[in-house]
């Protein structure tokens, strides 16, 4: 069985790389929505609220700085290209495809152990 074709790898790459970059804005977001309370001018409010939202943030703030929920989907899809396409290497089989790929999903990529060259890189 050959390796997934070049066009659908870059697909998931990209779609990979977004998903990551607005995982890591989410953080923003958060951190945002408890600044406005913090901000607030009537103390009840404050009280009442600051604490649920600043747990909030800081749970999903440890989970969104993880990769962890992505490396794993990604270091299955690097062994099948370099394996059932026969390649030494994730760069390799990129410049057979004639692709590139984003830096968030070669960031991702080197962390599960397949390190992308600049050259393959948007």
């Amino acid at each position: 069985m050959p390796a997934i074709v070049g066009s659908e790898y870059r697909k998931i790459a990209v779609e990979y790389a977004t998903a990551r970059d607005k995982h890591l804005a989410m953080k923003q977001d958060f951190f945002d929505a408890v600044y406005i309370i913090v901000q607030l001018q009537s103390i009840v409010p404050e009280v009442d609220l600051l604490t649920q939202f600043w747990g909030a943030y800081q749970v999903n703030s440890d989970t969104i700085n993880t990769s962890e929920m992505f490396l794993s989907s990604i270091r299955t899809l690097q062994s099948h290209v370099v394996s059932r396409g026969g390649f030494d290497n994730i760069d390799q089989y990129l410049v057979a495809e004639g692709i590139t790929v984003p830096q968030t999903w070669a960031d991702l990529s080197t962390g599960v152990g397949y390190a992308i060259s600049k050259s393959n890189i948007d």
